[in-house]
């Protein structure tokens, strides 16, 4: 956060900055223009490509990137560029659950207060199935499960972003509060959020530096007299008792809002699905006074901080627990600013700029209870280490894929080539292969929860382990061999005239991890009559070809069949066929059984 400009020095480095930003925007949706086949002053457009793969970079929406460089990937399937329903891009966090639809406006002066709130009405559009008589083929393939996905409790992000500065403009801070408030009170789950160019600018500093806190660089706060207490070693921490209107108060300083927000956990913690209980005790005359015992509190790590008295300065503060209860206590303030809220306040400083591991330790120790679990607090288990070091190992290597472990973000090794695999990838494509695909579609996150799926992920038999004999490895490595062949299959019938439009065109790629799973079944079902172990199998590429092609070919066959079953019936079917347990279990025994008869007839 820039601090309010106290000199004629401190205003001109101000504006200086703001320039540097607005020609950076420009380079930037030059480049993104031309990426598009735009002329590179066609700056509207190339706004919409700059935010889609700004935002794609998100942790939980960066699943389009595959592991390539944003500026190198092709999003041309998530930008929308005719009849768009007023939507330019769209971008999903299948682990998160959330759908982040986006608009952009290029302005010489003025932005219409209209085109904005006619944005935050879309998804009542949506609902009422306008999208279907006036939007294109596009749109209507990336919104076609959004009613679905609502009603499975999926969040929906509105960004309205402009090269504009937006900050000062009131009228449309207006709409845009306006909007959250009605979304608010008709408790859907929908978050209205108008980005200007600094914010844009913000944005990117962030994820380009990885930095995992927020921007904001320093706060200040009471502390109430005589109820706090510091700790000197062996980090320094102050606990006490804070009025919760002091951290509203944060929370609504310019340039603040969700960046006070840890950004691992800023978005699943921070989301609108705040509990109402809250809001109606921090709210209420009577109950108000009892928050402090009936809440857990608010905990946060800093850089650095300065007590002086009860007065508490903070450099580079992010709340790591307790998000929930912030925004539980900024929208109780709308209605009523209650002045007897108080509340537990941890802070805790790390010397950690932009984190590290004692930082990820505290926040992933401090949200053990959150149902959104954050792969990086994986990263350093025994067997993503070993992963690490052994993926890469036969990465290249006979049929195996050339690629390197992404166990935590930001992790490349020295001299990598080929793609980053994501931990995340890689849990649900080897549950995929070994559990079948459901639950990586239906509930992906439980792959990140110890007390649900992350030992079938990443153990064996079901079973935490350290290592994976050599044959498992190899296992591994055939289910992302075909899981990338798959993919290739789906990206050449998208790209191809004569089978673009084509229903598996719209649907293979994105169902990569399905037909592997059917690959699956029909390689287990001869295995032993064939290639006999995974090694045999990745040894080479003709090896791989020879027993793989003839299943992939089954597998797709038999989802091009039960698609078609799904669709006649007018139901959402490649969301709903990827989630139906039925569905997969009639499909696994048709190509178990047309593989083995193929191979009893020879």
């Amino acid at each position: 956060m820039i601090r309010r400009a106290t000199s004629q020095l401190e205003s001109g480095s101000v504006k200086s900055m703001a320039g540097k930003a607005d020609s950076d925007l420009r380079d930037s949706c030059a480049f993104y223009a031309q990426k598009y086949k735009y002329p590179s002053d066609a700056l509207e457009k190339g706004l919409e490509g700059y935010v889609a793969h700004l935002f794609a970079q998100e942790e939980g929406f960066d699943a389009v990137l595959d592991g390539e460089l944003t500026t190198e990937v092709d999003l041309s399937d998530y930008i929308c560029r005719g009849n768009d329903l007023k939507i330019d891009a769209v971008l999903e966090d299948e682990i998160g659950k959330r759908i982040l639809l986006l608009q952009a406006a290029w302005r010489a002066k003025d932005l219409e207060e209209s085109k904005v709130a006619a944005f935050f009405d879309v998804p009542d559009l949506i609902v009422r199935g306008e999208y279907k008589d006036t939007g294109g083929d596009q749109i209507q393939e990336l919104i076609a499960d959004f009613s679905t996905k609502v009603a499975d409790g999926w969040e929906v992000i509105l960004r309205f972003c402009t090269n504009l500065s937006v900050g000062n403009r009131k009228r449309l801070q207006e709409v845009v509060d306006a909007k959250n408030e009605a979304y608010l009170q008709e408790e859907r789950s929908v978050t209205c959020e108008l980005l200007g160019g600094a914010e844009l600018s913000k944005w990117e500093e962030e994820l380009k530096s990885a930095i995992r806190g927020g921007l904001v660089n320093e706060v200040s706060l009471h502390l109430q007299e005589g109820k706090y207490i510091e700790l000197s070693d062996p980090y320094r921490s102050v606990i006490g008792v804070i009025k919760a209107n002091e951290l509203v108060s944060i929370y609504k300083q310019k340039g603040v809002g969700l960046a006070l927000f840890n950004l691992n956990i800023r978005l699943p913690l921070a989301s609108k699905k705040v509990n109402p209980k809250i809001v109606e005790t921090a709210a209420s005359e009577d109950e108000g006074s009892n928050f402090l015992y009936y809440n857990n509190g608010v905990s946060a790590v800093c850089s650095g901080y300065e007590l002086n008295g009860n007065l508490l300065t903070a450099q580079r503060l992010q709340i790591i627990n307790g998000a929930q209860t912030v925004s539980a206590l900024v929208r109780a303030a709308r209605k009523y600013q209650n002045p007897d809220v108080y509340l537990l306040f941890r802070l805790t400083e790390t010397e950690e700029k932009y984190g590290g591991a004692f930082t990820d330790n505290v926040i992933r120790y401090n949200n053990t209870q959150n149902p959104v679990k954050v792969a990086d607090f994986f990263a350093n288990d025994q067997i993503q280490i070993w992963l690490r070091d052994n993926l890469t190992r036969i990465a290249g290597h006979g049929a195996v894929p050339n690629l390197y472990y992404v166990h935590k973000s930001g992790h490349k090794p020295k001299g990598a080539t080929g793609r980053g695999l994501k931990i995340e990838q890689l849990a649900g494509i080897r549950h995929a292969f070994l559990y079948g695909p459901v639950a990586s579609y239906k509930e992906p996150a439980s792959f990140f929860d110890r007390g649900s799926r992350y030992d079938e992920a990443f153990g064996i038999g079901g079973k935490p382990v350290t290592f994976w004999p050599e044959e498992e490895l190899m296992r591994a490595g055939a289910a992302l061999a075909i899981h990338e062949r798959i993919q290739a299959l789906g990206k050449k019938l998208k790209q191809d005239d004569l089978t673009k439009d084509s229903d598996e065109a719209k649907y293979l790629y994105r169902l990569a991890r399905y037909v592997t799973a059917l690959v699956s079944v029909g390689l287990e079902a001869i295995r032993e009559k064939t290639f006999k172990d995974y090694s045999t199998l990745m040894a080479s590429n003709p090896t791989f070809s020879a027993n793989v092609d003839p299943i992939i070919s089954k597998a797709r066959q038999a989802l091009r069949h039960e698609y078609k079953a799904k669709k006649a019936k007018s139901v959402q079917p490649e969301y709903n066929l990827a989630r139906d347990d039925e569905a997969w279990s009639r499909l696994r025994d048709a190509v178990r059984e047309e593989v083995v008869a193929d191979y009893v007839l020879g």
